[in-house]
């Protein structure tokens, strides 16, 4: 009779198993699903703003791969699921009745999706993304929207501008600079959607704002150089080009006033000197460019913007600190600044900053334009 042979065993050996990365499955679908799932069930599906409010909660307390699927969670709020090729859904899948797309083309109907955008992202600021890569899929899709639908995308896009949620400019309007788009005309009609019917005041004044303060910075810059003390460059020339670039960027008087004093501060050499030294150099660059201001300081709304700018100046320049009330007196000589814009600036059109200072150093210049105002009406009778 044959018995077979035990087999050997390893008993007590601990065995080395090599390792290996284990992917899980994407599953966007189930994501998809879940979202629908909750937002629904959080609310009474009135599609009320309520209803979003309850379903955004829900969402906020759920334990779903938001990080994964971050873009996935953002279309099903745009479209109702999720996206495929062509902005069209992708087959199958639940379907979320409540959605920008399915809603009217007005601020008020979109803004409670925007706001649970707000509420989602403050809590987890990595869904910035996924928000900015579903709304350049939409802008790269715009084609396939009808008017109605590009005008929705249009006010969603403004109102997340506007609530601040953190979506960069320059990632978004990059992907409108698509030449079919631009050809046919869809990227110029969201744009004035964009900006004129979403209520976007706010932020049109600003990113002009921010426009105009880039322009002014690269000019200011260029005319440092010009008029610094190494700069041989003749005054007329430094004003015709300060002339043409302010009509090539369409700047307004107020900030090429602005910028001018402030270059004109900028190119004074300061080292090694004190007050009077300073105040001399300062005379001598308005003295020699004093055209360049008076060309743009031409009524007393723009003479009082360049007093405040000089006021605002001084008192953060402690260089400059005791210098403002000499400042305005050279100003005033040189036929820049009127007594009228001068006696308005003392009586009520001062800056906060250092007002109560500026206002007692310039009281003996102020009872001199007085006492002279009174002579001459002495001279007159």
């Amino acid at each position: 009779m044959s018995s077979k042979e035990e087999k050997p065993t390893l008993a007590g050996v601990q065995v080395k198993t090599r390792k290996r990365n284990i992917v899980v499955p994407s599953d966007p679908g189930s994501f998809s699903d879940a979202v629908v799932q909750i937002v629904q069930d959080a609310g009474e599906n009135k599609g009320s703003e309520a209803d979003l409010e309850a379903g955004a909660k829900a969402l906020d307390a759920a334990e779903l791969e938001y990080a994964r699927y971050g873009d996935t969670l953002f279309e099903v709020f745009f479209t109702g699921g999720r996206l495929a090729t062509g902005a069209t859904l992708a087959e199958g899948g639940a379907r979320l009745q409540q959605n920008i797309l399915a809603s009217e083309p007005k601020r008020e109907a979109i803004l409670p999706f925007i706001k649970v955008f707000q509420s989602l992202t403050r809590r987890r600021p990595f869904l910035i993304r996924g928000l900015e890569n579903t709304l350049v899929k939409l802008l790269l899709s715009l084609e396939f929207f009808d008017a109605e639908g590009r005008k929705k995308i249009a006010i969603a896009l403004a109102l997340t501008f506007a609530l601040k949620i953190g979506v960069l400019t320059d990632n978004i309007f990059s992907a409108m600079l698509n030449d079919r788009l631009v050809a046919k005309g869809t990227v110029l009609e969201v744009f004035t959607i964009f900006l004129q019917g979403a209520g976007l005041n706010n932020f049109v004044e600003w990113n002009v704002r921010r426009d105009i303060d880039r322009k002014v910075s690269e000019l200011q810059e260029t005319l440092v150089e010009m008029i610094s003390g190494d700069s041989d460059v003749p005054p007329q020339e430094v004003l015709n080009q300060v002339k043409a670039r302010k009509e090539e960027h369409k700047l307004p008087d107020s900030e090429v006033l602005r910028m001018i004093w402030t270059a004109l501060i900028k190119s004074v050499n300061t080292t090694g000197k004190n007050q009077q030294q300073i105040m001399q150099a300062i005379v001598g660059k308005i003295k020699t460019y004093h055209k360049l201001l008076k060309t743009f300081a031409t009524n007393g709304k723009l003479e009082l913007s360049l007093l405040l700018t000089v006021q605002v100046q001084c008192y953060e320049d402690n260089r400059l600190l005791k210098l403002f009330s000499d400042i305005v007196r050279v100003l005033y000589d040189a036929d820049i600044i009127g007594e009228d814009t001068i006696m308005f600036w003392y009586k009520k059109g001062s800056h906060a900053k250092g007002r109560n200072v500026f206002l007692k150093d310039i009281e003996p210049f102020i009872k001199w334009l007085e006492e002279a105002e009174e002579d001459a009406d002495d001279d007159d009778e």
